[in-house]
């Protein structure tokens, strides 16, 4: 580090004389300063003389009227205010650096994972425990909402759910997309309808599912023209309600191509009667592991964008 006013390297007695004079300033005075730097007044005296003759400058003067800063002291000190902090930062990173990430990573997800959100979920995890091999990776499934106040309230790091709705405190990140489609089973007498001959009048007079939660305003607007009598949030509920045929309902097509593919389900117009889908990962703005979801969350939105980006 160069001494701005010699052009000299700052060296640990630099540092230390430093120090002394930091301390008699904020303490105003040698003598107050005797306490707290554990020397005597006169070794106090000489530092800060043996600083003045290495920096070539007056710092400080005393008298009757007390202690002083002169008009370059001040700028010695506020130099010296930056020069600690920056020390201390470093401290702080070179200790961090060194401290492994330990304890619980906490990820709640919201739906019953389909074979590739598995797959992804389980490269995410390799990659977090090869970088943090102390911690302990936590996955359970919970409802929306649970999740929501989960990561609010600091007892979870990752929500893993379509994030419908903005709340304060919590930021999202898009990772998946698809759209989700009305869907009617065998058993169902709409089944049997042309494209043609379905409208909203006819749509309105089978019960419907209602997904239990907010959807985005293309959602909204399908949810608007059906007579709901069931509901359920999950997908795997959702197909239930479906197959048995007394209920219309919104699925996205990964979810119901086996009963497409067997004819036991049918798409109702799939060009009118869809929305999109978002799978979000979400996490508290000023979570109190802050090292531990960045952590996640790098990985997790690596591995997830890469399979996005593929399809």
């Amino acid at each position: 580090m160069l001494d701005p006013i010699n052009g000299k390297q700052l060296s640990e007695y630099d540092l230390r004389l430093l120090r002394v004079f930091k301390a008699v300033v904020e303490h105003g005075g040698f003598a107050a300063a005797e306490g707290f730097l554990g020397i005597t007044r006169s070794t106090i005296s000489v530092h800060m003389s043996s600083l003045e003759s290495r920096m070539n400058l007056k710092l400080c003067v005393r008298g009757r009227s007390g202690f002083a800063l002169t008009e370059r002291g001040q700028v010695v000190y506020q130099a010296c205010l930056k020069l600690f902090a920056s020390i201390q930062e470093f401290d702080s990173l070179v200790d961090n650096l060194g401290k492994t990430l330990s304890g619980e990573l906490i990820i709640l997800y919201s739906d019953l994972l389909d074979r590739s959100s598995i797959i992804n979920l389980g490269k995410a995890i390799a990659a977090i425990k090869l970088k943090a091999p102390r911690l302990c990776v936590s996955l359970n499934m919970d409802t929306v909402a649970n999740i929501e106040s989960a990561l609010i309230n600091n007892t979870a790091h990752i929500g893993f759910y379509p994030a419908y709705r903005s709340i304060d405190g919590l930021q999202s990140e898009v990772i998946f997309s698809e759209t989700i489609y009305l869907c009617a089973s065998q058993h169902s007498p709409l089944y049997h309808l042309s494209d043609t001959d379905i409208d909203p009048s006819i749509l309105s007079q089978y019960s419907a599912i209602h997904p239990g939660i907010e959807l985005n305003p293309k959602g909204r607007k399908q949810l608007q023209q059906l007579n709901f009598g069931a509901k359920g949030y999950q997908f795997d509920s959702r197909l239930a309600l479906i197959l048995s045929g007394a209920y219309i309902g919104y699925l996205p097509k990964s979810e119901v191509k086996p009963y497409l593919d067997n004819q036991d389900i049918r798409l109702i117009n799939a060009t009118e009667y869809c929305y999109p889908f978002e799978l979000s990962l979400v996490h508290k703005v000023n979570s109190n592991d802050k090292e531990k979801v960045q952590l996640a969350m790098s990985e997790l939105s690596l591995v997830f964008n890469h399979q996005q980006s593929k399809h």
